[in-house]
């Protein structure tokens, strides 16, 4: 069985392969960057205030399908390897950002105990 038709770049009257349609973690999270990438204009909408997470969410519903019927993409196999990168690197960015928020509320939290247990050294009273 040989590979389908490449109908990439062709615009959405054209069919899509199979394994092209989904959803796509790279364009929710990097939106307008995912966009330019992927020559889907419509997601640089996301830098307006107020729409940004509603562009989000469709870039991340129908992003792959628009990405395939924008851009020329030399395969299937093609797309797919460029499209896990970008989930790959969408994966790795909220993983970095979830450690960070962590460590600031540690940070935190460790200073605010910080700070009481110096107070009641003294008599349970701060000194200025």
């Amino acid at each position: 069985m040989g590979e389908a038709i490449n109908t990439s770049g062709m615009g959405e009257d054209h069919p899509l392969p199979e394994g092209v349609a989904g959803w796509s973690w790279g364009a929710f999270v990097f939106s307008w960057i995912w966009a330019i990438g992927n020559r889907t204009w419509p997601g640089l909408l996301g830098v307006i205030p107020g729409i940004g997470l509603i562009v989000r969410a469709a870039l991340g519903m129908h992003g792959r399908r628009w990405a395939w019927q924008n851009q020329r993409w030399d395969s299937l196999a093609h797309f797919q390897r460029v499209q896990r990168r970008w989930n790959i690197a969408a994966g790795v960015l909220v993983l970095v950002v979830l450690i960070a928020a962590l460590a600031l509320v540690a940070l935190a939290t460790h200073a605010q105990r910080a700070a009481q247990g110096a107070g009641r050294a003294v008599g349970g009273q701060l000194e200025l």
